[in-house]
Order: structure tokens, then C-alpha cells, then sequence
């Protein structure tokens, strides 16, 4: 099943499984994720690499409960609930929110490669459909409205954008906008120095795949269509489970180019 590690995203995507797992065995665990522990067990790979990454496995676990919990609450609030992950990977989201995930419909995409894995290693539930595409086709959109005329959708873009170039990350933002009124957005982003300085990053560092785009201005996507609301900004560092990075986490606080290297930011589509 090793087939897929020369895809330089594809590494990408074990890596944030590979943290969710050993998260999941901290004692103080943000979000636990026992499919994650599971699939790293099956999956036939040298994960040793990435142990020592300690600031991307808290930063992924804190990501990923914030997501969870906006995703809980946007079920919640929701008259027919379709939530779309682009760029799912080996993410088992579903899993993680509980009982929520009945009451909506779910898609996951990823690029081919990716989901002829994660069909392998993750069987899909009753609501939930895998789409084999890249985010920057546009068949997926047409789907998604076909099949889901009176949705309110949900799309969270995690982990994904800044291996994108600014072009790309705009066309996907027009196109949602464009078909896709009264819906959410949730997505992280780098600011312009990381985008520069992945060889850094204490993960992406031991990848090929490295970071394209950043911007330091959390409003940019607002300019690129009228109907593009900027909600909020979270960073890491606002988490009080960041304080588990001790002297570091402390720095880093303190520093705005590494307190802003990385941001979740909430839009709405109006």
C-alpha cells in the first residue's frame, strides 16, 4: 500500500494523520482521533521521521478541534447541513464530531490518488460521498448544487490552500462565491513569511511538497467577490492548549510574524 508516498501532497496528508495519532495518546489530548491511531498502525510507512515536530502536532490538533467544533455548531444551526471538506485526506472529521454527523450530509474530496486510498483504508457512511477531483475542476460544484438544491453548505479547506498559487486560491474563492449564496467557508492560511520560509516549518521541512501561498491581509478575499464576508480570525496562539508548547509556544505568542504565520479564518458567502 506504499504506492502513493512519492505524491508530494500525499505526504502531506500522512503527516497531519500521523499527528492526530499521537495527539490522541497524549494524556492531555485536544481531539482524539482513534481512526487516526489505527490507520498509522496499517499504513506501511516510516512515520519516525515527523516525530520530533511537536509545534505542528499541536497547531494540527488544535485546528482540527476548532473546525470540529464550528462544524458541530453549524449542523446545529443549519435547515439541511451539507458539509464539504476539500482536500480530506485520511481525515476521519466525521468520526471525531459524534452524533452531529448524522443529521447532515457530508462530501470529501481529494485528488484521485488520494481517495482511491482513503476508499481503501476508510469506508464511506450512508450520508457521505468521496469526490475524486481536484479542487480546481469545476464538476463537483455542479454536483454538489444538483444534488443538493435547497443545501446549506459548509465547506472547510483545511491544511490545503498554501500549497496553492494566489491565481488558484482566487479561482476556487470566485467559484464559491459564484454558486454557492448563503453558504460558509472555513480555511486556514499562511501569512507571506512562512509562504517563504516552509523549509522552516518543523514538518514541512522533511516534505518536497512546500507552501506557495501567503498573505498577511485576512480581508484579500472580500476584494475578490462582493458577496465574500470576512468573519474572524483565530490563531494558535489563542488556544490556551498552546500553552503546552512551554518557552516556545511563549515566543512565539510574542512574536507577530510567528504569531500570524498561520490563521483560521471563518468567511460567509452572502
Amino acid at each position: 500500500s506504499n504506492h502513493f508516498i512519492d505524491d508530494e501532497i500525499g505526504e502531506t496528508l500522512l503527516i497531519t494523520l500521523y499527528m492526530k495519532s499521537i495527539e490522541t495518546r497524549n494524556e492531555k489530548a485536544i481531539i482524539k482521533d482513534y481512526q487516526a491511531v489505527e490507520l498509522v498502525d496499517k499504513i506501511d510507512y516510516d512515520f519516525s521521521k515527523f516525530s520530533s515536530a511537536t509545534i505542528t502536532s499541536v497547531g494540527v490538533a488544535i485546528r482540527a478541534k476548532y473546525y470540529d467544533d464550528m462544524l458541530k455548531l453549524f449542523i446545529e444551526n443549519s435547515k439541511n447541513p451539507v458539509i464539504v471538506i476539500i482536500g480530506c485526506g485520511l481525515d476521519s472529521r466525521y468520526n471525531r464530531i459524534g452524533k452531529s454527523a448524522n443529521n447532515a450530509k457530508f462530501y470529501q474530496l481529494d485528488i484521485p490518488e488520494v481517495i482511491d486510498i482513503r476508499k481503501k483504508l476508510i469506508k464511506p457512511k450512508e450520508n457521505e460521498t468521496y469526490i475524486s477531483s481536484s479542487m480546481l475542476d469545476t464538476e463537483w460544484i455542479e454536483t454538489l448544487k444538483n444534488e443538493n438544491p435547497s443545501g446549506s453548505f459548509l465547506f472547510i479547506i483545511e491544511g490545503v490552500l498554501m500549497y496553492f498559487s494566489k491565481n488558484d486560491v482566487q479561482t476556487v474563492f470566485e467559484r464559491l462565491a459564484m454558486n454557492f449564496s448563503q453558504s460558509e467557508i472555513l480555511f486556514d492560511i499562511n501569512n507571506v513569511w512562512m509562504s517563504k520560509n516552509s523549509h522552516r516549518q518543523d514538518s514541512v521541512k522533511l516534505m518536497r511538497a512546500k507552501f506557495i501561498y501567503g498573505t498577511d491581509n485576512d480581508k484579500v478575499m472580500e476584494t475578490w467577490a462582493d458577496n465574500l464576508k470576512f468573519i474572524s480570525t483565530k490563531y494558535y496562539t489563542d488556544f490556551n492548549s498552546w500553552n503546552r508548547l512551554g518557552v516556545k509556544g511563549w515566543i512565539m505568542k510574542l512574536i507577530p510574524r510567528f504569531k500570524k504565520s498561520g490563521r483560521m479564518l471563518h468567511y460567509k458567502i452572502i
